[in-house]
């Protein structure tokens, strides 16, 4: 004889039939009832019984319901000097990449042979308040100024000062919010005479706390990768202060998704890589110094990685209407955009702002470059290495 199931398992196989969202919102509804009235809800013909696994999962989902009602977002704190400065576009006083048929290391190119030392301003952080101990940064960093990180839902505090005696400077980020007074840029509203806020212009000696907001729109879009990354660069003379040396990228990481310093937890290594065609001397082709985060000719290096490594990159451009770059990874593909496409070809214009993630897997080390001619000729190149 056929045995039929009971009333209880009947409407259990109904509960277990919901889509598990729905299933799991309601066990938790479910649970704080159990818990305030010490007794399951009342059972009646279309409420299913509440099992041990059902209670379980309810739990968990209330657990995480509380987690996100009490988790805070964080407070960032960053300390930022700009600083007069000498550059040296090639440290080695070689070209590290294109010798042909010269041994390696080989002089560098005309006119750039005794061209490469230039003064410049920079963005310097430091580990506090005190202003007085750099912290280091990475040497594939270059000229560009700290890594600035959040989360979403983060507020930075970028406690500013100006080091430098070359003129006043501030700090204006693209991507974030905030008010007037932190958006560091010196203009006239041409509708209502808004003038420009107290940040926009710090003068030599003085220091200012930009305060940014990493909201929703800060981040990296629903399909995109975990984080995106935006410029932040000196706006009272824009064209000259970017010239000049300061601007550095600011990293935004998706709610959830971020280590206790901001970065991403689903990547291995991350690296920023700015084009940009310095201008030193008006024009002149011995003062165009076509870098790659302030080196030219190989001289960018530490860009290492190891063989399994799921690498980010975060590509910028910046400049004039000659700072059309077409960065190029050999030995490797990357994957780009929504939906993500393949490809080892990323197009840049100035001020541009893109995300690529690579899956390191070709042991070796492999050429990293713009791929516009002249550009090549002018040493916007280096490598990348992946090790085993």
């Amino acid at each position: 004889m056929r045995n039929h199931p009971s009333k209880r398992q009947r409407l259990h196989r109904l509960e277990m039939a919901l889509p598990m969202p729905s299933r799991l919102l309601y066990n938790a509804r479910r649970i704080i009832f159990v818990l305030i009235n010490d007794t399951d809800i009342p059972m009646n013909p279309t409420a299913p019984f509440l099992s041990q696994r059902s209670r379980r999962q309810g739990m968990l989902l209330l657990l995480l319901l509380l987690l996100s009602v009490y988790a805070h977002a964080a407070d960032r704190h960053y300390y930022v000097a700009a600083e007069d400065a000498r550059w040296d576009y090639a440290p080695s006083n070689f070209n590290l990449v294109h010798c042909h048929g010269d041994s390696m290391p080989c002089a560098l190119p005309y006119p750039w042979r005794t061209n490469h030392v230039y003064a410049k301003v920079r963005y310097v952080e430091y580990l506090d308040a005190g202003f007085s101990t750099p912290k280091p940064q990475p040497e594939w960093l270059g000229i560009l100024g700290p890594v600035l990180r959040a989360e979403v839902g983060d507020t930075l505090h970028v406690h500013f000062c100006n080091k430098s005696a070359s003129g006043s400077y501030s700090m204006h980020s693209h991507g974030v919010r905030y008010d007037k007074d932190s958006e560091g840029a010196h203009y006239m509203g041409v509708n209502s005479g808004m003038p420009p806020g107290r940040g926009a212009s710090v003068r030599p000696g003085d220091c200012f706390e930009y305060i940014w907001h990493a909201d929703k729109s800060s981040g990296p879009a629903e399909g995109d990768v975990s984080s995106k990354v935006w410029w932040y660069h000196s706006h009272m003379d824009e064209s000259d202060e970017t010239n000049s040396g300061l601007l550095g990228p600011l990293i935004v990481t998706r709610k959830g998704m971020a280590k206790a310093d901001g970065s991403p937890i689903d990547v291995d290594k991350e690296f920023i890589a700015a084009f940009f065609i310095f201008n030193e001397r008006d024009g002149e082709e011995s003062g165009l110094m076509h870098s790659i985060n302030g080196y030219i000719f190989g001289n960018l290096k530490g860009l290492i990685m190891k063989k399994g490594d799921k690498v980010r990159w975060h590509l910028l451009g910046m400049g004039n209407e000659v700072d059309l770059h077409t960065p190029h990874w050999h030995g490797e593909t990357l994957t780009i955009g929504t939906p993500p496409r393949r490809t080892d070809v990323v197009e840049l214009l100035p001020a541009s702002m893109v995300t690529a993630d690579m899956r390191a897997s070709n042991v070796g080390e492999w050429l990293f470059h713009c791929h516009v001619a002249d550009h090549i000729d002018a040493g916007m190149v280096t490598t990348y290495q992946i090790q085993p």
